[in-house]
């Protein structure tokens, strides 16, 4: 089994004034997986990427921003699927200077996809989404109860056209030693 990645990808960031962050990414890259066993598994997967952000700075605590993503993937192998994915979203942050920290998120994926959708090549372009719109959310909340003992809650939710939403959510108590 040959697994190859290559990437090449450019950031730029700009605060424009006490509040504002634009913020844009540009990549592209090469997936390849060779198997000599299961040939259906075989890919080589060229991406394409431009993702533009901007950011409100409310206040030193809090960020809420919004962004764009969009992906163009093609296998250059073998079945030669497409995906063309306009990703929407909007993020908030919240961290205070003693105890606390919040985020959370909400997106909107776009994936318009030409292939077997059940194949391991879908599930790898998809990133384990489905064709046609999905929605995913999250929450997560961290608090500091004393120097040594930190409390994560987290809860994430995804919701496809074809599915029932996934619920799923998880307690964390770590002792700092």
């Amino acid at each position: 089994m040959e697994n190859n990645n290559h990437l090449t990808q450019i950031d730029f960031s700009h605060k424009f004034s006490n509040f504002w962050l634009i913020e844009l990414m540009g990549k592209q890259g090469v997936h390849e997986l060779l198997t000599e066993n299961f040939n259906n598994r075989n890919f080589k997967i060229r991406s394409k990427e431009l993702h533009p952000k901007i950011s409100f700075l409310y206040h030193k605590d809090h960020r809420f921003s919004t962004f764009y993503h969009f992906k163009n993937k093609e296998n250059t192998s073998q079945n030669f699927e497409t995906l063309q994915q306009h990703k929407f979203g909007i993020d908030y942050f919240y961290s205070s200077e003693k105890k606390n920290q919040i985020s959370a998120n909400g997106t909107v994926f776009l994936n318009n996809y030409n292939g077997n959708q059940q194949s391991p090549v879908a599930y790898q372009m998809l990133e384990g989404l489905q064709a046609g719109r999905n929605y995913t959310w999250n929450l997560l909340l961290n608090h500091k109860i004393n120097t040594i003992l930190n409390l994560s809650v987290s809860y994430l939710g995804r919701k496809s056209e074809d599915s029932k939403t996934i619920h799923t959510g998880s307690v964390q108590l770590k002792a700092i030693f």
